[in-house]
């Protein structure tokens, strides 16, 4: 199933949502109407029964190079960017997985959407940068907090206060991006990835998995254990554990039923 909306399409099969940050002839540079619809559609994507993975990509060979400069020129002479946003690291809290189909140009709000993903694949020569520092700009939306935890302090600052431009291989060696792609197959490596996850793996356990990963770094350890327990214990009560149990014992492949939303 295909539809698209002005900026943002939207595409599912076998359990996997595509959505393509679709401005070509910009090369897909963010406005506040690519976010709204961004965030709609993630929506859609999560309240959807038949989708348990979410991919993300840009049209043509970019993916987001940063905010559009019609928007940051408009911003700049103090024109409100937008009212009632939501915060850049929604996609953290939503119960299913999100993988960044890295395509292209990667910088400034476009990095700080991907980092936001739980996974990042991306092409090989992709460029990616902060940007931040070189627009007279703090690491915005979190941006600090997610890349010191991915590549380190120091990696992190580097990276936020040089504003330098680096490529996809730096980014995989660092610890960023988790695989690369040959050209032109990015987005296939992602939705293989998200396909085998989707037929794979129980919704309830992705939805817990990614919970423990975001949330229990803000912890002690103490604190995770306890809330692992917590997690097993309500587990136990989903049919998934019982799918689980019986496809293993019964040597076959389990047959997950669709998310049905808990409170975590």
């Amino acid at each position: 199933m295909s539809t698209e909306s002005n900026v943002v399409c939207y595409d599912t099969e076998d359990g996997v949502a595509v959505l393509t940050l679709n401005r070509p002839e910009r090369r897909n540079m963010w406005t506040a109407q690519m976010e709204t619809e961004f965030y709609a559609a993630l929506d859609r994507a999560c309240a959807d029964p038949d989708v348990r993975v979410i991919v993300v990509t840009g049209s043509g060979t970019s993916f987001v190079p940063g905010l559009d400069p019609l928007v940051l020129r408009e911003v700049g002479d103090g024109k409100r960017y937008a009212t009632n946003r939501r915060p850049q690291t929604y996609a953290t809290t939503l119960p299913k997985p999100i993988i960044g189909a890295i395509n292209g140009a990667c910088a400034g709000i476009g990095l700080a959407q991907a980092l936001n993903f739980d996974l990042r694949f991306a092409v090989r020569g992709a460029k990616f940068s902060t940007a931040f520092a070189k627009r007279g700009l703090p690491a915005e939306d979190g941006t600090a907090w997610v890349l010191a935890r991915l590549v380190g302090p120091a990696r992190a600052f580097d990276l936020l206060a040089s504003a330098r431009v680096f490529l996809a291989e730096e980014a995989f060696e660092i610890g960023l991006v988790q695989q690369l792609s040959e050209p032109g197959e990015v987005l296939a490596d992602a939705v293989a990835y998200a396909r085998s996850m989707a037929t794979e793996v129980s919704p309830v356990a992705l939805a817990m998995i990614k919970k423990q990963v975001w949330s229990d770094s803000e912890n002690t350890l103490e604190q995770a254990r306890v809330r692992a327990q917590y997690l097993l214990t309500l587990a136990k009560q989903q049919p998934d554990f019982q799918e689980g149990l019986r496809s293993l014992t019964e040597k076959r492949a389990p047959r997950f039923d669709p998310y049905s939303p808990l409170e975590l």
